[in-house]
């Protein structure tokens, strides 16, 4: 197997991806990443490998993340532009029309966006983990939490989530950020990135990941936290000033979603109803057991074998 990691000039600004690859005519693989801010290519690297023997694998640090960081100006219009101009050169390199495009969390608003502007480009839309709308997702992270608050009979929880009352819309009526703070932080003790079913410790994962970034990442790690923190800061601050995902009803691709079941970091209801509504080609959600938001990486077999399935679909 091929790795290559490179630097190509974007849209004026030098970025970075990383190509796994077998065979240079397998159908291209574009992962967008999650965050915003958080390239996964060592994730990609330890978990999904097998992948690149039917795809040409590519992981895209985004502007301002990882090793594509920059002081520069940041925003999501900049990243959509930069997102067509990487398929542009994939295309380009690999002699195809289309590709995949694999967008996780942050990078499924990116990729969903993508593929409903620029459909000529994208042969299949698979998002994991997918992004739909803060006003729902918040509401829906509110009953969530109260919900388990009140089944494991934590009284202090309930208290302080009827004080705060469900959101309208993305806010709260009275202490919208302490609230918002205050729900995600029941959103993490019940549900998580990561199963409580899988008899893995949080500190676990998070010793892997450490050990992961550090190791590929190395003397640029503290470059790589300034650029997550500068990322998450400016870009979902933005994207939380529209609805640019729940008016997405129509789609020219073809589209797989994928989800833990336990995912109510963005929550398999919003998804689920969305995805009722869309007119697609093609489509299929799928509910992966024993994960939540990190499910391609709890769950990287699984995630590996629906993408590999899909690939033999398309080729028959």
């Amino acid at each position: 197997m091929d790795i290559i990691s490179e630097y190509i000039k974007i849209n004026g600004a030098r970025q970075s991806i990383l190509t796994m690859r077998t065979d240079a005519s397998n159908p291209v693989l574009l992962i967008v990443h999650g965050g915003a801010g958080l390239p996964d290519r060592p994730l990609v690297q330890q978990c999904s490998k097998e992948l690149a023997d039917c795809y040409t694998v590519v992981c895209w640090d985004q502007r301002g993340s990882g090793f594509s960081y920059t002081k520069g100006p940041l925003s999501i219009e900049l990243l959509l532009g930069d997102l067509k101009a990487v398929a542009e050169y994939l295309r380009k390199t690999y002699r195809q029309d289309k590709i995949y495009i694999a967008g996780h969390s942050w990078g499924s608003y990116l990729g969903l966006r993508f593929a409903a502007a620029c459909p000529e480009y994208v042969q299949y839309y698979i998002g994991t983990g997918q992004y739909i709308s803060c006003i729902q997702d918040e509401i829906d992270r509110y009953r969530f939490a109260r919900e388990q608050a009140e089944l494991q009979g934590d009284t202090a929880a309930l208290k302080k989530l009827d004080n705060f009352g469900e959101p309208e819309g993305y806010h709260y009526a009275a202490g919208d950020k302490k609230a918002k703070l205050y729900v995600a932080s029941k959103v993490l003790k019940y549900a998580g990135y990561f199963s409580r079913k899988n008899g893995v410790s949080l500190g676990k994962y998070a010793r892997t990941g450490i050990k992961l970034y550090t190791k590929c990442y190395g003397a640029k790690l503290p470059v790589f936290l300034l650029g997550a923190e500068r990322s998450y800061r400016i870009l979902n601050t933005e994207q939380e000033q529209h609805d640019d995902i729940s008016c997405i009803t129509e789609l020219q691709v073809p589209v797989l979603l994928i989800s833990g079941e336990e995912d109510m970091i963005c929550p398999v209801p919003a998804a689920q109803r969305w995805f009722d509504n869309l007119q697609a080609p093609q489509k299929e959600f799928v509910k992966v057991k024993n994960a939540s938001h990190m499910v391609n990486f709890e769950q990287s077999q699984e995630w590996n074998r629906l993408l590999k399935e899909l690939r033999i679909k398309q080729s028959e």
